[in-house]
């Protein structure tokens, strides 16, 4: 390839990652007595990782969203725009504009909608990705493995569906651990799938912390993988530092894996009760 065709190229996938930059949330939401923190850290100029998090009207619910398409590339960087934003649409079709298009600001479909629960907005909007992504682009065989939670943040309780994900760990203020692990499939596998939602609680201290497989599966100059165990062990020491556990957990990533060439995308997403 001449000099000329690389740096076009170069220009290409430059556009690329600033348009795929785009698709995550420009700030998260502000709520009181709730921290977050996010961060995502590509292994090429574009990733298949994503994360999201938005606030629901009129209620104040959390949405919070952590994918990763499988593949690298181009192609998993097209479908992690198309996951991202049919998840936010369909969790989020007031604020996103959708539910004007079908008949302005009082429809029954509204009405419905604000009063669906968070396990039954969460069930839904896996089952409409995974059934969209499924039976219009079944034949590219691509998935997503995805994380969504609702979280209250006055109560600190929360509902889930972790969708063939890597297990999301709530860890408590004295270190002590819990998986969240999938209850249901990778979106997108085949149509008509069935998701449930578990749920919890976040008491003051408390943090809801979910990642891609990127972060446990990084690997040394040696070869070895970071793994759960070091993971929990960054978490641990980092929970009662405010606004820094995911800093905490890169800078304990980082220590480990040194010079080694990343293989994976890393996505982390935070969200710490701050108040009891």
């Amino acid at each position: 390839m001449q000099t000329s065709d690389l740096d076009s190229l170069r220009r290409e996938m430059e556009v690329a990652r600033n348009i795929q930059r785009d698709f995550l949330p420009e700030s998260l939401p502000v709520a009181k007595g709730v921290q977050l923190e996010a961060a995502l850290q590509p292994a090429r100029q574009v990733s298949g990782d994503f994360y999201d998090a938005f606030l629901l009207a009129p209620s104040g619910t959390i949405v919070l969203v952590v994918g990763d398409v499988c593949d690298k590339g181009v192609g998993a960087a097209l479908f992690m725009a198309l996951f991202r934003s049919l998840i936010r649409a369909s969790a989020d079709p007031v604020g996103g504009g959708a539910i004007q298009m079908i008949g302005g600001r009082r429809t029954l479909v509204r009405q419905a909608l604000e009063a669906a629960t968070p396990a039954d907005l969460l069930t839904r909007v896996a089952g409409f990705t995974s059934d969209y992504i499924a039976r219009l682009h079944g034949r590219t065989n691509m998935f997503a493995t995805v994380f969504l939670a609702a979280l209250t943040p006055n109560t600190g309780q929360f509902d889930y569906v972790n969708a063939g994900h890597e297990p999301a760990l709530v860890i408590g203020s004295n270190g002590a651990t819990r998986q969240l692990k999938p209850t249901g499939p990778a979106l997108g596998l085949l149509p008509d799938q069935v998701f449930r939602a578990g749920e919890g609680t976040l008491e003051g201290g408390d943090c809801l912390f979910a990642f891609t497989d990127g972060l446990v599966e990084a690997r040394s100059p040696a070869g070895e993988a970071f793994g759960a165990e070091r993971l929990r062990d960054a978490l641990r020491a980092n929970i009662t530092v405010p606004a820094g556990l995911v800093p905490g957990v890169l800078e304990a990533l980082h220590a480990f894996t040194g010079e080694a060439e990343p293989h994976d995308d890393v996505t982390l997403l935070a969200a710490t009760r701050t108040i009891g």
